[in-house]
């Protein structure tokens, strides 16, 4: 049976205690969870040197959680992505939500998931945390009372398993994903730049200028887009492209094919000399990948790192961004009683180099 450490992780402006829950496997793979957000704050993997590489970027404290609007590590909902011009359409009804970002609603708006603490329920016997809340009806505009539960499990084959569930009294609109900003060189090694990536998709959503998806569905073949064989991050970031122009690099969605609900290989990462390597899995039909493009080295993270300019890159499974405002888009609402549930896995492999 595996020990799970809980220590305290500060205190919120509000007066509540957060906790920092970790994991640890039989490899001496390490993961750490807080309640605050139910953000993944560590994934440390050995090292011959003795000293662990913590390949995700985060902070010493819950403070820096409650305090960020860059969602390191964090559960996201009710949205993730945006939701075009702050509303959208259900069963004839129209929904008016806080605009956080441009005219667009970003991540579920002014008080998303990432700001909620957690209640965490472990299981010892299968090396996993789960963490729940309630998020009330009309909260940032959105319907229903939406029970939502948010895990992680660490596997003895280095894998981390995230689970996301929620349940709803109203029918709504849910896309929850996972937004930790990895780095598999440390998370204190600056610029994920030759890093390279590999994406199993051949199209992506089209971005306007103010950021957000306008519908349109793009081919990555002959654009700088196209990472259906793994290509350094930084060959193509800086070529002459709208799409780039538009998000300062990379910050799209790329459309997953495969049967709806079945969970495969999305992506590969590879740091920049090989020795540490990532392999995502999902069930959603999207993947948003960020290249850190607004990371100003304005973070304080762990041990006192500034996170610089492309520090840390983001992948994340989810249903399409503006999914509500287009029908062309699969659907991302959640029926009155009906489970939401979206699986993401890692699989780490390493050298200890």
């Amino acid at each position: 049976m595996a020990h799970i450490k809980v220590r305290p992780f500060g205190r919120l402006s509000g007066g509540q205690d957060a906790f920092l829950y970790t994991l640890k496997n039989k490899n001496d793979v390490t993961v750490s969870i807080t309640d605050f957000g139910a953000a993944l704050q560590a994934v440390r993997l050995p090292q011959n040197d003795g000293r662990p590489r913590d390949v995700v970027l985060g902070f010493d404290s819950a403070g820096g959680y409650e305090r960020t609007g860059l969602y390191l590590g964090a559960t996201i909902g009710r949205y993730a992505g945006q939701i075009r011009g702050g509303s959208f359409w259900l069963d004839g009804r129209q929904y008016r939500l806080f605009k956080n970002d441009h005219e667009n609603t970003l991540h579920g708006g002014k008080r998303g998931f990432d700001k909620h603490l957690f209640a965490a329920g472990l299981d010892e016997d299968n090396n996993k945390v789960t963490f729940h809340a309630l998020i009330e009806d009309g909260e940032e505009g959105f319907p229903g009372n939406l029970e939502v539960e948010s895990s992680y499990e660490l596997t003895d084959n280095d894998e981390v398993i995230m689970i996301h569930r929620a349940l709803s009294d109203k029918d709504t609109v849910l896309n929850m994903t996972n937004h930790s900003y990895y780095n598999l060189d440390g998370h204190d090694s600056g610029s994920i730049e030759n890093h390279r990536l590999k994406i199993y998709s051949s199209q992506f959503l089209e971005l306007s200028e103010d950021c957000c998806p306008n519908g349109n569905v793009l081919d990555v073949s002959g654009t700088p887009m196209d990472f259906l064989t793994m290509t350094r991050i930084g060959e193509r970031i800086g070529q002459p492209y709208k799409q780039l122009d538009i998000s300062e690099g990379y910050d799209h969605n790329w459309n997953i094919g495969g049967p709806a609900g079945t969970v495969r290989k999305v992506a590969e990462l590879e740091s920049s000399s090989n020795d540490v390597r990532m392999e995502l899995y999902s069930d959603l039909p999207g993947l948003q990948f960020y290249s850190g493009n607004y990371l100003n080295g304005g973070e304080t993270g762990k041990g006192g790192c500034r996170y610089g300019f492309r520090g840390g890159l983001c992948l994340e499974p989810q249903y399409y961004p503006a999914a509500p405002n287009y029908r062309q888009f699969p659907p991302a609402v959640l029926r009155r009683n009906e489970t939401y549930e979206h699986t993401i896995r890692l699989k780490f492999s390493y050298t200890g180099g």
